[in-house]
Order: C-alpha cells, then structure tokens, then sequence
C-alpha cells in the first residue's frame, strides 16, 4: 500500500512541475522575513512561522542529470531574529528504505552519505562564503566556501540543528548565529541549498547546476533579499583555552621520558561584522591527525597538506598565491620540521592573524607568528619570525587583483649558510664549511631574511566557464645578490559540461628563493595544456557520462633547453550506480641534472646529464560509493627511467552504518632496474579504524606500515565533543624500526580544550 500511495505521489508531484522551468542563477529571489517567535530546534517545524514564511523549491537534478525535475521534492524557509539565522528544510521521501547515513562523525564525507547543504554567500561577491550541511541522523559538517566553489570543511565554529523523521519525510531546523559568520551589511546576500540523496542515487539544486560544475560553486546561487541590511553581530570575543598534559620517550636517541604539561589559548575578535582577529598563544597540535605516508619515488619535494585549525580560515587569502609548483606561502612551513613520521613540531610562541572583508569590493589579510628555537636541532632552526599581508580587490564580475608580502626574519645567531652555487650546480646540500644539511628541513638557510612580494590576478567570469590565474613575485635575501629570483606564470582553463580545455606556463628563476613557500623546483620553465570531453547518453541505463581526456607537459631549463616531458591520455566512464572507471597510458622523458637513484633505496644513483624514456599503461576502477563494501584499485606497469615499474594500489572500505568504518589502503611498487643498481620491492600498508560512537564521541586508529622508510607508526585518538567547539582528545603515538621491530619513540597526549563566549 505505502509503494502505490508514494507512486501516486510521485506522479503528481512530477506532473505539477514538468511545466516549470529551472531555478536559474540571478533570476530567484527569497525575500526573507524576521520573526519574535522562539524556535524550538527540534526538527519539527511546527512554530506558527514557518506556515506563514514562503516556501522556495522546484529543485532540479545534477546527478545523474541536470535537465530533470528532482524524482524527491525540497523545500526550505528562512528566517532571522536579531541573534540568528534560521534555516528549515522539509526533505521528502517517497521511496521505501532506511536513509544512507553512513556515519556519526562530525565533518562526514558529503558525497557518502543522505545531507542537507545550505550554502551561503554573506558578502554578495559569489565567490566566498559558508556551508553548512546535516544528515538524517543530524551529523554536522561545515565548511569555508572559497574561490566561487572549493569548500575547506576543516574550519569549525559554532552553530545548532535539529532533524525530525516522519515516514515519508525528514525536516531539519538550522540555526546560524551572526556572531558565527562574517558579512557585510547590505541588503543582499546569495543562498544555495543542495541536496544529496544517496537513497534514491540523486543529487539535486534549488539553483540549477549544470553537468560539469561543482555544485558547491557559488556562481550557481539565488538572491537572499533582507527587507532591512541584518544589523552588525556587535561585540564578540571568544576564547578557546586548552591544557595538555604529555609523556614522550626516544628510544632512538636513548633519552629519558619527556613529561610536559602545557597551557594556552586561541581568541577570536570580530573586529566588525566581516573583519576577524584570530590570536593564539603557545599553541598546541597534538591532535592533529599524523601526516598520511606515501611511496616517495620523485626526484623533489613532495606536498602535505595544512591540517591545525589555526590557520585554516581564510586560508585562500594567505595560501593560494601563485599556483602549482611556485607558492609564496606554505603555513607547514611554520612550527614544523620534516613529514610522516620524522615530523617534529617547533615551539610556536605566540600568533595573530587578521583577515576578512572591508567593503563590498576588498579583502585584507595579515598573519605575524613567532617560533622558538628548536632545541632538538639549534644548529639549522633558530627563533623565527613570520609574516605575511596580503591586500585584495574584486574587479569585474568576480575576478580578484591581490598583492602579497611574505616575510621570515631570523631571531637567533645566523652561525651557519648554505653554498647556494653548489647547490644550483649538483643539487646537493652542504654548507659554507662542506658539511652535508638535511634536505627535509624546513630552513634551509640562517640568513637575516626571507622576503617575497608580488602581484596575483586570478580570472572568474560571471558563469565560470572562464578561469584563470596570473602571478609575478619576486625574492629577496641577503645570501644571494645575483638576479633570476622571479617567479612568474600563467593559467587559464575554460570547462563546460560537454567540453574543456587548459593551459598553463610558469617560469621560476635560477635564484628565486621562497623559504616559507613550495617551491620545489627553481630554475626551471614548466608548461602545460590538456583537453577533456564528456559524452551524456541521453537513453542510457548504465553509463551517466563517459569520453577521453588527453594531457601534455613539460620542463624546460631557463635556457629552453628540454628536461622532462609528459604526455597521457585516458578514457574515464562515471556509471549511473556512482561506480568509475578509467583506463590510459602515458609516455615521459627525462634528463637528469642531478644523480638520482629511482629504486627509492638510496642505491646506486643514475648518473646527471643521462636521458630516459619510457611509456606506461594504467587502470583504475572504484565500485558503488553508496555500498557497505567499496573497492578502490589501480594497477600501472611500463617503463621507469633505465628500468622497469608495476604498481597496485588497493583501497578497501567495510562500513556498519553508523557505528564502525574499516579502511585499508595498500600500495606496492616493483622496480626492477638492471646492474648494478638496486631492485626494490616497495610495500605502503595502512589500515584506519573509524569508530562513531554518538554524534560527540569519536575512536580512530591509523596505523601505517611504510617498508621503504623502514617505519611502523601507530596514531590512536579518543575525542569527546562535550560541547559545541569544546573537547576532549586523549592521542597515542608510537614508531617502531621494522626491522626487529624495535621501538623508535612513542608518546601520549591528554588535551581539553573549552570554548568561551566573553
């Protein structure tokens, strides 16, 4: 009986609304309306405002087409009181079976699980903004929405939610405070509600998305029109203070047991209601998940990305100068000292970083941290200052013109340099007295100064078929006085859903030294072009879109003559059951300019001034995303450099939904080269056990096994969220040699840390 009322609910409902066209970008409005009545957040909508509020809908499909009507109709309300703003969506269900909730953990994965996600545009720029997103189950995700789409979920700050279940309904209340978000006071913000519904393997949009484009982008949004500008959030200052108690011993190095017991805090100030100070002192990271290892085959520093809070929001602003492999700032760069499981923190003292918008049209950015020496490593790491400012201008539609600063200032006795000529000549890393430095810290250098300043023009026209991205900076230091220290490049990509194109050029003096960015790789000319097409079959019942992408790189010196070169092409099919697969091959070249061994053993080296060519073939497949069980492989062979390399990669995943995730992933690489250099056999081992034991109570287990780094590390973390923004964190930590197994080091960290509202 329920199977034929919903059918002819469905019916109905499709019928009422196949004469009604998308909600299209900038021509919806939601003219939202204040209220006195006290909202109870219980899910249930059933306060007198929400009757009277209007009801926006007519959500349409994104996946698996963006031409339907939803098969499962949304609709949503909003209103405000002086405090909040107050979001309720009623998401109906007329298909039989438990929602796809696949976890209780706070920041859950938003493509595997059944969610609510209102996006925000506060600043009316369409390109920055806030999102927030709740499951059936009432798990919650949020997140910055930066550069029109991207969306960084690692940001947290307070807000609440309530979800109600019905038979053939879900309905979830939203509260927001001002004090939460930044905004402008203008009588116009941009509003985005997406939803996606795994249970009937559909995603669909108030504003109608394309295929093609990320549903998150905010280009994609309708008008949120306030009847009065929403009144400054007034005074608001928030601390967040934390006492962490730890126990540390390096077996290695023979040391006694290290106990500490730190204290500090974090403070927000909103400056105004778009203009945020962030202070920090003696912050502590002992939370922060360890760094996910990884077979290190390159010839060049590989990249980790940022984790600790800190300096998470409004990372763009800091973090996205240049591009690629040419970034004036890298945050990792500060208070840390190597990866994976050579890592260390470097005492940071204190920090502040001031960021938000001033205006409709700019947005500022500055950042001041201090670290102390490192007392495991005085030699190489004295006291340091960091800085950065950045200044930024949207111009046009929403392209955006940014000048950046980046300062390190050393604060200790600078006993040791570098010889930056036999550096450039051999790639080896020695200093002024012949003595061999370690290429994984993070300074290489004791000069004075750091500087590096330039200008950036990042392209998005009004529909985000067109981006693009300029830069030019420049370095300045005290230990090198010769020119070629610019850093200059050029990218452009235009997409649409059946088609794409990019191309991309950057060119990176000899001398141009970024000590607190990425640049892996001076002195070199990178270009690149790639092309995509996409075919939607317009009557299939397997394949939702499929077709061929083809891709062509390469490094040149400054002198243009030929270093590396890539090409690929593959063919990529996306099913209707969410399930992928892609098949290619590749071809690359290069000549070295440094000794280099590719079996990763630190064996016999291939020779600078040698070329190597080889081609390889790859395929990748991953199962239904929305399984309890899912697979992610690969398997590659071909050549490698003067030998030969077969890789597998397996990912498993084994869910009881929503208690308990089992995650293993797995890589092996075989090279084999011939004599007298080395073979290798390469193993990278790492299960996670993910436990959810309510909404606020979390146990992960991450264990990794990295055979070329000869590593077994062992990170365990309790957290209990006891209230919002405030928790508990009880972390251990243990390396073992795996040879013998015996013990490197090992610590345990307990941590609360409380948000206060002053």
């Amino acid at each position: 009986m329920n199977r034929i009322k919903n059918t002819f609910i469905l019916f109905f409902l499709l019928a009422g609304v196949s004469g009604v066209a998308q909600n299209l970008p900038d021509q919806v409005d939601y003219n939202i309306q204040p209220t006195d009545e006290y909202i109870r957040l219980d899910g249930r909508l059933d306060e007198s405002i929400w009757n009277e509020l209007p009801r926006a809908g007519g959500f349409y499909q994104t996946f698996p087409t963006d031409y339907k009507p939803a098969l499962d109709s949304t609709q949503f309300m909003v209103t405000y009181t002086d405090k909040s703003i107050i979001i309720g969506v009623i998401c109906y269900d007329y298909l039989d079976g438990d929602y796809i909730a696949t976890t209780r953990r706070r920041d859950f994965g938003w493509s595997n699980n059944d969610n609510v996600a209102i996006y925000i545009d506060p600043y009316n720029d369409k390109t920055n903004g806030f999102s927030f997103q709740v499951t059936p189950n009432n798990v919650q995700r949020e997140g910055l929405v930066l550069l029109g789409g991207d969306v960084r979920d690692d940001w947290d700050n307070k807000w609440f939610s309530a979800v109600y279940q019905e038979d053939d309904f879900w309905s979830v209340e939203i509260s927001i405070p001002f004090k939460t978000i930044r905004y402008n006071n203008v009588g116009q913000w941009n509003i985005q509600v997406l939803r996606n519904n795994l249970k009937r393997n559909e995603r669909t949009a108030w504003i109608q998305v394309p295929q093609g484009y990320r549903m998150s982008n905010m280009t994609f949004s309708g008008r949120l029109n306030w009847d009065t500008p929403p009144k400054p959030a007034g005074p608001n200052m928030t601390v967040i203070p934390y006492v962490a108690s730890s126990a540390g011993k390096n077996q290695e190095e023979g040391t006694p047991t290290d106990y500490k017991l730190d204290a500090g805090f974090d403070a927000k100030v909103a400056l105004s209601s778009s203009l945020n100070l962030d202070l920090t002192f003696n912050p502590d990271f002992s939370q922060v998940e360890v760094d996910q290892q990884v077979t290190n085959l390159q010839r060049f520093e590989l990249f980790f990305p940022e984790r600790r809070q800190f300096f998470l929001e409004n990372q763009d602003l800091f973090a996205d100068g240049g591009f690629g492999r040419s970034r004036p700032f890298f945050s990792r760069r500060i208070g840390i000292q190597g990866s994976g499981d050579t890592r260390r923190n470097v005492p940071i003292i204190a920090g502040a970083r001031l960021s938000g918008k001033i205006g409709s049209k700019w947005r500022i950015g500055a950042l001041n941290m201090t670290t102390n020496r490192d007392e495991t490593s005085e030699e190489i790491s004295p006291a340091q200052n960091y800085s950065v400012a950045v200044l930024e201008r949207q111009i046009f539609s929403r392209s955006r013109l940014s000048a950046i600063f980046v300062g390190r200032n050393n604060l200790g006795n600078a006993a040791v340099t570098y010889d930056s000529t036999r550096l450039a000549q051999t790639g080896e890393l020695r200093d002024n007295f012949g003595n061999e430095l370690n290429a994984e810290d993070t300074l290489i250098t004791l000069s004075e100064y750091n500087y590096v300043f330039g200008l950036d023009y990042n392209l998005a026209n009004i529909d985000n078929s067109w981006e693009g991205d300029f830069f030019y900076h420049r370095s300045l230091d005290p230990e090198i006085s010769s020119d070629e220290k610019y850093a200059t490049g050029a990218f452009l990509r235009y997409q649409k859903p059946t088609f794409g194109a990019r191309v991309n050029f950057q060119r990176i003096g000899e001398n141009h030294n970024a000590e607190v960015g990425f640049v892996p790789r001076p002195g070199v000319t990178n270009y690149g072009l790639g092309t995509e097409f996409n075919i939607f079959p317009s009557d299939g019942n397997i394949i939702q879109r499929h077709g061929p992408a083809i891709n062509f790189g390469g490094v040149l010196t400054n002198e243009w003559d030929r270093l590396d070169n890539d090409a690929g092409m593959e063919y990529r099919i996306s099913f209707l059951n969410t399930s992928y697969l892609e098949v290619g091959s590749g071809w690359n070249f290069v000549s070295l300019t440094s000794p280099f061994d590719p079996s990763g053993t630190d064996g016999r080296e291939l020779q600078e001034n040698t070329t190597h060519e080889w081609y390889r073939y790859r395929i990748f497949y991953r199962s239904d995303r929305r399984k309890n069980f899912i697979v992610r492989s690969s398997v590659s062979n071909g050549g490698f450099f003067n030998g030969r390399r077969f890789n597998a990669e397996l990912g498993l995943v084994f869910r009881l939904p929503p208690t308990l995730q089992i995650e293993l992933n797995g890589e092996y690489n075989r090279v084999n080269l011939p004599d007298p250099f080395n073979d290798a056999d390469l193993y990278l081992i790492g299960p996670r056990i993910d436990l959810t034991l309510s909404n606020n109570v979390f146990f992960t287990t991450f264990i990794q096994y990295n055979s070329q780094r000869e590593n077994l590390g062992h990170n365990s973390r309790f957290q209990w969220r006891f209230k919002p923004v405030s928790d508990i964190f009880l972390v251990y930590t243990d390396n073992y040699i795996t040879d013998g197994f015996q013990t490197r080091n090992r610590a345990i960290v307990f941590k609360v840390n409380y948000w206060l509202n002053l």
